[in-house]
């Protein structure tokens, strides 16, 4: 792939999750006003809290969507450019910490759509409270819902925005000298 279509394919990637997130969001809204009215939904799951569930929705794809205009905004400030400025460093910072709160609330949602499975009525002991929380666990949030995508996101971007923090120390060294 030539440079010319790698930029392409960046800005397509930002703009695709920027409008994907807002169907999303007008379906999952649109999905909501009945299950707030009284009326059963259809789309939330059977198990859990189907109102979290929504909430949870909604707010993960406004976090996405949040990610594709700070992604796009990152994109047009280094395509300008050819690198990376001071205030880069703030975006990376709100895409780490959207990638935390996407964790988060992963971990919210996957806790409450599968709280039965916890079997709370088999916890006699601190030997079986620990057993049956450790097996939720890696049941749960490790095999079925991995959140841990999120955290190894958010570590990566923290790295890549240890190298701009360097990079942009090292151009002011630069420049200072010239």
């Amino acid at each position: 792939m030539n440079k010319l279509q790698g930029r392409h394919l960046i800005g397509l990637v930002a703009w695709a999750t920027v409008v994907s997130s807002a169907v999303a969001l007008i379906y999952f809204t649109r999905w909501l006003i009945p299950l707030l009215s009284g009326q059963h939904s259809y789309v939330a799951p059977s198990t859990g809290i189907p109102v979290l569930w929504f909430v949870v929705k909604i707010a993960s794809y406004s976090i996405f969507m949040t990610v594709g205009i700070l992604l796009l905004r990152l994109y047009r400030k280094h395509k300008r450019a050819g690198y990376f400025a001071e205030d880069s460093i703030r975006v990376f910072d709100k895409v780490i910490i959207s990638c935390l709160i996407l964790a988060l609330l992963g971990f919210i949602q996957t806790f409450f759509n599968n709280i039965d499975a916890l079997h709370t009525d088999e916890w006699t002991s601190v030997w079986a409270i620990t057993n049956r929380l450790l097996q939720f666990s890696m049941h749960f949030f490790v095999l079925n819902e991995p959140q841990t995508m999120y955290l190894l996101l958010a570590a990566i971007l923290w790295i890549v925005r240890q190298f701009v923090v360097r990079a942009i120390v090292v151009k002011n060294e630069n420049e200072s000298f010239i």
